[in-house]
């Protein structure tokens, strides 16, 4: 019966990426079909560009500069993301406080070329009494940060208005500096984007484990581009499974296992291949005290 069908689909859905009945409602088309992909290409550019920043190594994205709190930290204060037709939404603690780590900071000092902190483009455009929505000035993009509280903290806005001598915060800057200009590549479209962009609104399937690990590299495959790995959670073959067999799968997309012990499976959408690697076994895939 399509009825009951439609009703565990979802039931699935907000299970695997813990959405309330409210969260899961935007996501429903008038038919009540899921649908968790923005066919706007611009909007995908932006998530792809942001799928690799918050799947990034410990301060070894070129953006990653800001002190204290690196890119991958940013997920401590993580709750859920919501994906919306023309934008990308995280729900966060202190969401005010981790804008202001991905906001687009240029330091200048004389005695050294300028320095950008943050993504490359990215401007503030409206504040609510519990969200922020952000702008990428090239692609168009958008980034609504939620707060999980009822308001935004008054102390996290103050850091979105800080600044001191030698170093600029472009929240509101309306165009594209030059040291942001010499980025462009990271917006610049691949066969990868669409995939790419699909994997960062199913992100709670890694995000929502602690300690998971999960990092985007260059892959070994000379056809490939990325390979995403994790240490914890689901096992490699479960998470190709759900990415492509499941109330959360990615339309379209097909996973192929790893053939031999040592390789990684194959996520294949049209021409763009991302492998997968992650734990094989129950007991790789979860947390030990002794790690």
């Amino acid at each position: 019966m399509p009825y009951t069908s439609d009703k565990a689909r979802r039931a699935q859905c907000r299970h695997l990426l813990d959405l309330s009945a409210h969260d899961l409602m935007p996501l429903l088309d008038p038919a009540g079909r899921i649908h968790l992909d923005t066919p706007d290409p611009s909007q995908q550019i932006f998530q792809a560009m942001l799928q690799l920043c918050l799947f990034s190594r410990h301060r070894e994205h070129p953006f990653d500069r800001m002190g204290g709190r690196t890119f991958p930290e940013l997920l401590l204060y993580y709750s859920v993301v919501l994906p919306r037709p023309d934008r990308l939404v995280l729900r966060l603690s202190c969401a005010a406080r981790v804008a202001r780590y991905l906001l687009p900071t240029l330091t200048t000092a004389s005695d050294k070329p300028a320095e950008l902190t943050g993504l490359p483009g990215l401007r503030l455009e409206e504040v609510g009494r519990r969200s922020l929505l952000m702008r990428h000035l090239t692609t168009g993009g958008r980034l609504e940060f939620q707060d999980s509280r009822q308001q935004l903290g008054g102390w996290d806005m103050q850091l979105l208005d800080e600044s001191d001598q030698g170093r600029q915060l472009l929240k509101g800057a309306t165009h594209m500096t030059s040291a942001e200009e010499g980025f462009a590549h990271y917006w610049a479209p691949t066969p990868c984007t669409a995939l790419r962009s699909a994997l960062i609104t199913r992100g709670h399937l890694w995000w929502s484990t602690f300690a998971h690990g999960a990092v985007t590299e260059y892959s070994r495959r000379p056809e490939g581009r990325y390979r995403v790995r994790w240490a914890k959670g689901y096992l490699v073959d479960e998470l190709g499974a759900l990415l492509t067999a499941s109330a959360v799968a990615i339309p379209g997309a097909v996973y192929t296992p790893a053939a031999c012990q040592g390789d990684a499976g194959v996520l294949r959408l049209a021409d763009a291949v991302v492998e997968l690697e992650g734990p094989r076994t129950a007991k790789e895939g979860q947390w030990d005290d002794d790690n």
